[in-house]
C-alpha cells in the first residue's frame, strides 16, 4: 500500500497545489485554461509520441482486448441513459452530457500522467489503444444518445465528432507514432532530446493546470444527479471493467498489465474534455463541472484503493 501511495499522494498533491495557487490568486481561472493547453497541446503529444516510437507496432493488435474496453463503454453509456431517461428525466442532449459524465475518464490531465508514474513507458501500448478506439466509441456514443434535440441533424452531429476527433492532438501523437514505428525508422539525437525535454513536463503540468481548473466551478447540480455520475463513474466502472476482463475468456492471451490498466483508466474521475463540450453546446454546464470537482476530490480516495486492490491481486 505504500508503493501505492509513493505513486497517488504526490500525483493528487501536484493537483492540490495548483489549486491553492488559484486560491491564492497567483492563477486566474484564464492562466490555467491557458495552461491546460499548454499541456495538452504541446508536451502530452510529444510523450505519447516519444512512447509509441519505442514499441512493436503489432504488439498493438490486439481485438479482444479493445472488444472488452468498449463493450464495457457501451454498457455504462446504456445504464446512464436509462437511469437519465427513467429516473430524472433528462432531455435528449442532457442525457448524451449525462452519459459522457458517466463514460468518459480523465485521460488526457489525469490517466496518462498517472499511467506514466505507476507503469512507466510499458504502458505506451495499452495507453495508444484505449486512445484511439475509445475516443471514437465515446464521441459516437454520445451524437447517437442526444440527437433527438437536433432536429434530425445526426449526419452533422457525426461529421463534428469526427472533425473533433482528426483534431485532437493525442490522437494525431499517436497515430504518428504509430506510423513512424511501422517505418522502422530511428530519431536522430537532437530531435529526440528535444521532444523527451517536452515529454517531461507532460505529467506535473497536466496536473497542476487541472488543479487550477478545479477552483470555482458552478455548484448547481441535483444531489441525485451528482451521486449518480459519481457512483457509475468511480464504482461501476471500474467494477465493470474488471468483471468483464476477469470473466470473459480470452482467445488471445491478454497482458495482466493491460487489464490493470484498463481498470485504472476506468476509475478515473471524468475528463475536462467533457466540460469543455458542455460549455461548447451550452447544456448541462453546470452540473458537469461539478461532477467534473466532485469525481475528482473522491477520486483522490477511490483511485489508490483500486490501484492497490490491482496490483495485489492482479
Amino acid at each position: 500500500m505504500l508503493d501505492v501511495l509513493s505513486i497517488t499522494i504526490p500525483f493528487f498533491a501536484i493537483i492540490l497545489c495548483g489549486s491553492l495557487a488559484r486560491l491564492r490568486g497567483w492563477f486566474s481561472e484564464e492562466s490555467g485554461q491557458i495552461l491546460a493547453r499548454y499541456t495538452f497541446f504541446v508536451v502530452l503529444p510529444p510523450f505519447m509520441f516519444i512512447a509509441i516510437t519505442s514499441i512493436d507496432v503489432t504488439a498493438l493488435f490486439h481485438p479482444g482486448f479493445v472488444l472488452r474496453y468498449e463493450f464495457v463503454t457501451i454498457c455504462m453509456f446504456l445504464i446512464a441513459a436509462l437511469f437519465a431517461t427513467h429516473v430524472i428525466r433528462l432531455t435528449p442532449q442532457q442525457r448524451g452530457l449525462f452519459c459522457l459524465n458517466t463514460a468518459y475518464p480523465n485521460y488526457g490531465y489525469i490517466g496518462v500522467p498517472m499511467a506514466i508514474l505507476a507503469f512507466g513507458e510499458k504502458a505506451a501500448a495499452p495507453i495508444s489503444l484505449i486512445l484511439v478506439c475509445d475516443s471514437i466509441t465515446l464521441l459516437v456514443m454520445t451524437t447517437l444518445l442526444s440527437h433527438d434535440a437536433a432536429s434530425g441533424q445526426l449526419g452533422r452531429a457525426l461529421r463534428d465528432a469526427i472533425l473533433s476527433m482528426l483534431r485532437n492532438p493525442l490522437l494525431l501523437a499517436v497515430l504518428a507514432g504509430l506510423g513512424f514505428s511501422a517505418s522502422g525508422f530511428q530519431l536522430a539525437n537532437l530531435p529526440e532530446q528535444f521532444l523527451k525535454m517536452l515529454a517531461g513536463a507532460a505529467a506535473p503540468t497536466a496536473l497542476f493546470a487541472l488543479g487550477i481548473t478545479l477552483v470555482g466551478q458552478p455548484v448547481r447540480a441535483a444531489l441525485s444527479e451528482l451521486t449518480a455520475i459519481s457512483l457509475l463513474k468511480l464504482i461501476v466502472h471500474p467494477a465493470l471493467m474488471a468483471a468483464v476482463f476477469l470473466l470473459w475468456p480470452a482467445d488471445q492471451p491478454i497482458d495482466p498489465l493491460w487489464i490493470q490498466l484498463a481498470v485504472l483508466f476506468a476509475s478515473l474521475p471524468i475528463a475536462a474534455n467533457v466540460f469543455a463540450l458542455s460549455q461548447f453546446y451550452n447544456i448541462y454546464t453546470g452540473r458537469t463541472a461539478t461532477a467534473i470537482m466532485l469525481t475528482t476530490i473522491c477520486a483522490s480516495v477511490t483511485v489508490p484503493v483500486i490501484l492497490f486492490l490491482l496490483v495485489t491481486w492482479l
